[in-house]
């Protein structure tokens, strides 16, 4: 069985195959600082791809390297995964991914964690849409946002019944503290017991104004075609 420094000779001359299963895990010989020139040329130092890193960073406005951008983004993902397998931030003192190399990613913006990355850039969205409309509830056919809005209520169900689910403490805190609905179809009864208690309400004034229940379709149809229904 090839040790991690084996595996690392070898790297170059696996099969496309196995180079990318290797990637897929986080896996990658530049998240080591042992610079070494051989026949094939330089191997980067962790120092070299920081630096590409910021010329990125600079070129796009943020640190969110695609995976098909090649080596760099494979280094990036080996970051990720080393914080991964070390733990907290900061926790961690030497080895390859010391504190001062987490502060200095830090500095830069980069991103630990791109699912939380991009849950809270469209949490921001809602808030851009309730600004506007004075709700949360997006519409389906509002596009992405009306997908993801679906999904948090889809996620909430199955987490307060103990199931598996994408939905967390400090997520489910942040919805409810902007007065995100969970349970529409709840909210939607409640508004047709309003219509349904309106209408009575109106029914009782009819009764007032002409001495009788029974509505005159010439007097006031819409309320007539609601007691016949």
């Amino acid at each position: 069985v090839n040790t991690p420094s084996n595996s690392t000779e070898a790297f170059g001359i696996l099969s496309e195959s196995r180079r990318r299963a290797l990637e897929d895990v986080g896996f990658s010989r530049d998240m080591f600082d042992e610079p070494r020139t051989r026949s094939t040329g330089h191997r980067s130092s962790w120092e070299e791809r920081y630096q590409e890193l910021r010329n990125f960073r600079d070129a796009n406005g943020h640190c969110l390297v695609p995976k098909k951008y090649g080596s760099l983004g494979s280094w990036v993902r080996a970051q990720r995964h080393l914080m991964k397998e070390q733990g907290t931030v900061g926790s961690f003192e030497g080895g390859v991914l010391s504190e001062e190399r987490v502060d200095r990613l830090n500095r830069l913006g980069f991103v630990w964690d791109v699912h939380e990355w991009q849950w809270n850039r469209t949490f921001h969205e809602l808030l851009d849409y309730k600004m506007e409309h004075n709700t949360t509830n997006v519409p389906m056919s509002y596009g992405g946002l009306g997908l993801w809005v679906f999904n948090q209520r889809a996620y909430y169900n199955s987490y307060r019944k103990g199931k598996p689910s994408h939905m967390t403490p400090a997520r489910l805190e942040k919805l409810k503290s902007i007065g995100f609905e969970f349970d529409l179809g709840r909210k939607l009864l409640s508004a047709a017991d309003e219509r349904w208690q309106s209408r009575l309400n109106e029914l009782k004034e009819y009764r007032e104004q002409f001495g009788t229940l029974r509505v005159q379709k010439s007097k006031n149809p819409s309320l007539y075609n609601w007691c016949q229904n």
